[in-house]
């Protein structure tokens, strides 16, 4: 019943969707009908232009994800974190646009159904149904005067260059590339944005809620940022100051180079310190002998995290792009070894000794999300990518390799576009890392199978 109820409740809302979507009948005697006679004319070329400055797009989603889940001690039997082996999505993602002379308006409301299905751990056999609605981004923006603008919404800030990640980024540790399917949630933000010239651009950030994103090990704080943004014939480039009202203090840049027609060189780096991190560390009054500390707190030392690219296109259409990381923050030899012997102590805790039952949950939570986007010190990243074969196909194969436990990625996309509203999409990885190794500790593989149709 419950799934008759989901079910005619989207299609009224395609419904009403589609009626959207057609251009609204607006005329001067229709006008005239809504307002009284001998309203100024202005307020009718206000209703008249109305339906003009309305955009809307409808996306609908049906996807099915399989995932193999790795058997570890950070997910001990899949009953701590209980991830399903089977999912089926159906969602529904209009986007609603309104312009009316310096005011603007965006709305990202979202619908989604969702079936799961558990194969190991303690729901070995469940299944369940949810559905979720929300907002998942809105802007109100105000054009002040030609060159300044004020703004408050739930928005999914992102830039930078690179593949895996944008270190300059303060708010958003994903940027979405490793999985384009799944929405990244938004937060609430209050931007100023000043464009003295073409080429520059100075914005004021804050970041004053954590909206539909998810803090688990970490709390949420307030963030500001002042950033500079430079566009020119050959680059581009910005520099991200930031202060984390935690303490944390970000100086972030980033560049893009165009050094021929077929050669693109890139950075993207941050300096922080201040860190709200959780590293291993010996602690004798543990049980574990160890805990989860966040110890760079008050530690005015700065680390750096840096993304150095490079994508090349070759004559007869692929990209080639290499990228390496350099991640200070990330746990050096010793630490991993202490990191992954505390989880292990923990895992067992939780399955055999019920009075560490509690101490071992809130180590396994800190242990799944220390709250550093890598754990390690040096990454390498090798991807290949040809868009618009035969104008209807899109391939991309990658490999994240991290270089200091040799634990490994491979990820691939396709795209296959049917006419002008649909296309069908495939996301596969297969992880190559063992229990002790940073890539394969959560799954083995996982692959989703798609069909979108926009109108």
């Amino acid at each position: 019943m419950r799934t008759l109820r989901i079910f005619l409740v989207y299609a009224i809302f395609l419904e009403l969707a589609y009626g959207l979507a057609l251009p609204i009948p607006c005329t001067a005697s229709f006008a005239d009908h809504i307002f009284r006679v001998g309203q100024d004319q202005e307020n009718t070329s206000f209703w008249t232009q109305l339906p003009g400055q309305l955009d809307f797009t409808m996306r609908t989603l049906v996807y099915g994800t399989y995932q193999d889940v790795a058997r570890t001690t950070q997910n001990p039997e899949n009953d701590f974190l209980q991830i399903p082996r089977y999912l089926g999505n159906l969602e529904l993602r209009p986007d609603i646009a309104f312009s009316s002379g310096r005011l603007d308006l965006r709305l990202k409301p979202r619908m989604n159904l969702r079936w799961l299905a558990w194969e190991e751990g303690t729901r070995e056999g469940d299944e369940d149904l949810e559905d979720d609605w929300y907002v998942n981004e809105w802007l109100l923006r105000l054009q002040i005067d030609p060159s300044l603008y004020a703004s408050y919404g739930k928005e999914n800030l992102q830039w930078g260059p690179s593949y895996l990640f944008s270190p300059s980024n303060p708010f958003f540790a994903n940027n979405g590339r490793l999985n384009p399917i799944i929405e990244i949630p938004g937060m609430d933000f209050a931007r100023l944005v000043w464009i003295p010239r073409m080429e520059w651009t100075i914005s004021l950030i804050a970041n004053t809620d954590e909206g539909r994103q998810e803090f688990n090990s970490l709390e949420f704080q307030k963030t500001y940022a002042l950033k500079l943004d430079y566009s020119g014939h050959q680059g581009s480039a910005g520099l991200v100051l930031s202060h984390e009202e935690g303490g944390e203090d970000r100086i972030g840049t980033f560049g893009v180079w165009t050094a021929s027609d077929t050669l693109l060189l890139y950075t993207d780096f941050n300096f922080s310190r201040n860190s709200n991190s959780f590293y291993p560390v010996p602690d004798e009054t543990s049980p574990f002998n160890a805990s989860m500390q966040s110890k760079n707190i008050n530690n005015s030392s700065w680390k750096s995290t840096a993304v150095f690219g490079a994508s090349y296109t070759l004559l007869f259409g692929p990209t080639l792009t290499l990228e390496y990381l350099y991640n200070e923050a990330g746990y050096s030899d010793e630490q991993a070894e202490l990191y992954y012997q505390l989880r292990k102590d923990a895992s067992e805790a939780y399955t055999d000794i019920e009075s560490l039952e509690g101490l071992a949950l809130m180590t396994l939570g800190h242990t799944a999300d220390p709250g550093i986007r890598f754990f390690r010190k040096n990454y390498g990243i090798l991807r290949v990518n040809q868009n618009n074969i035969r104008n209807v196909l899109n391939l991309s194969f990658s490999w994240i390799y991290n270089i200091d436990d040799s634990s490994g990625i491979f990820h691939s996309e396709m795209e296959f576009f049917v006419g002008n509203h649909a296309r069908c999409f495939a996301i596969g990885g297969l992880y190559t890392g063992e229990d002790n190794e940073e890539f394969g500790d959560l799954l083995h593989s996982f692959l989703i199978l798609g069909v979108e149709y926009t109108f």
